[in-house]
């Protein structure tokens, strides 16, 4: 249960946005390192101050995105890559969208700060693929 809770919660918006976070990128193409050192700075929530039915939701709606293809984040959180992220409203897909508004409900994120999740995971990814395109 708690292995897919942990995944869970690394698939959601949040999570992408600590991998960003967290991460280095010095790989080169604009590819992230992610390893056991960055593992042990990453964040999850405690798993038993969750409410039992909202561990179900999250792993059940994770078991339905983790079902389809994977798409670039940007469609994932329906953002044009090629036009300002700030000047767009998100507007994730479906599936990621249910499974983020769980773990937004879950931590206690408002609307603007919801926003501000999927502006700083598109912005953050965008601005790493540009670096790795200009070397």
């Amino acid at each position: 249960e708690s292995v897919e809770f942990i995944a869970a919660f690394m698939t959601s918006s949040v999570g992408n946005l600590l991998i960003e976070v967290i991460s280095r990128n010095n790989l080169g193409l604009g590819t992230l390192k992610f390893e056991k050192i960055d593992a042990l700075k990453y964040p999850v929530l405690n798993i038993s101050l969750i409410e039992k039915d909202v561990k179900s939701k999250i792993v059940e709606q994770w078991k339905s995105i983790s079902q389809r293809e994977t798409k670039s984040i940007f469609t994932e959180l329906g953002f044009d890559s090629s036009k300002p992220i700030r000047e767009q409203e998100p507007n994730p897909l479906p599936d990621r969208k249910a499974l983020d508004d769980i773990i937004f409900d879950a931590i206690g994120l408002t609307e603007e700060e919801r926003k501000e999740v999927y502006w700083s995971v598109a912005e953050l990814v965008k601005t790493r693929l540009e670096k790795a395109k200009s070397v």
